[in-house]
């Protein structure tokens, strides 16, 4: 019989180890996947929102759905390079970024596999980030310490942004905010240390292993964000959107995020207002 999490009387869910494990289990795989496709020739096509996507990051995107159908079959996918169909039955939706920070393959050691289960209140249960090449798994539970490769994690005890390393990873597509560009410099001026490594959940786990201060994820879509939240906050780390609001829903359209190791997060949301 397949195992899920069972609701409580106070209305949270317990995460059931073996699915957990699973979960990790089919990341890794993934990660076998991509290292070996690596070495062969990488197709990439444009998409319209002019983002790269290779033949691997279609291939692991089916890889999982598969393993995920296989043993959750009434479980909705939402996956960035594509989804099950909805099943108005589903108690859980698992949010899925084959290979986030495309960009970065052939030239940085950065991108990543992002895998979260959520409930029906779209809020991750369990998540995994795993960096094939680094050989890197970030895994988090609700209401536990999050870790890497098996060790806890702590972010940074740093209290101003001068010095801070803060990640930006893509362009904010915002109209009411500031550009990258004003961003850039405000942060800079204020003694911050600006990186960009191309993928979005690493400049964020980089927050939650206390390497980075602060990062942005400046897209209105959930294929990172869904992961990436549970694992900052089980370091001692700050989410919100954009605004310095709860983030709300992480299995469909979202105001992106303000990541930090929470005692510089009303600098960084203050730095995005116009």
């Amino acid at each position: 019989m397949t195992e899920i999490p069972t609701q409580t009387s106070n209305g949270e869910y317990e995460t059931n180890k073996s699915d957990f494990e699973f979960t990790i289990d089919i990341v890794k795989e993934a990660g076998v996947y991509i290292r070996e496709a690596l070495r062969d020739t990488i197709e990439t096509r444009w998409k319209a929102d002019n983002t790269p996507v290779t033949n691997i990051d279609i291939a692991v995107n089916a890889m999982i759905i598969e393993k995920i159908k296989q043993r959750f079959s009434s479980d909705r996918v939402h996956g960035e390079e594509e989804s099950t169909e909805d099943n108005v039955d589903s108690r859980y939706t698992w949010v899925l970024d084959p290979i986030d920070g495309t960009q970065a393959i052939g030239k940085l050691d950065t991108f990543t596999v992002c895998l979260a289960r959520l409930d029906t209140e779209g809020r991750s249960l369990f998540s995994v980030v795993y960096n094939p090449l680094r050989d890197e798994l970030y895994t988090a539970e609700r209401g536990e310490q999050s870790l890497l490769n098996g060790v806890p994690l702590e972010v940074s005890k740093k209290e101003v942004i001068k010095g801070s390393y803060v990640h930006f990873g893509s362009g904010l597509r915002f109209d009411d905010l500031v550009t990258n560009g004003v961003l850039y410099d405000r942060l800079e001026g204020q003694g911050a240390k600006i990186f960009n490594t191309r993928s979005l959940a690493h400049g964020c786990v980089e927050v939650a292993k206390g390497e980075f201060e602060g990062a942005f994820v400046g897209v209105r879509t959930p294929f990172e964000a869904a992961s990436v939240k549970l694992i900052v906050e089980g370091a001692g780390g700050t989410v919100t959107d954009l605004y310095g609001n709860e983030t709300g829903r992480l299995d469909g359209e979202i105001n992106g995020l303000v990541v930090s190791n929470g005692l510089i997060h009303k600098e960084l949301v203050q730095a995005l207002k116009p």
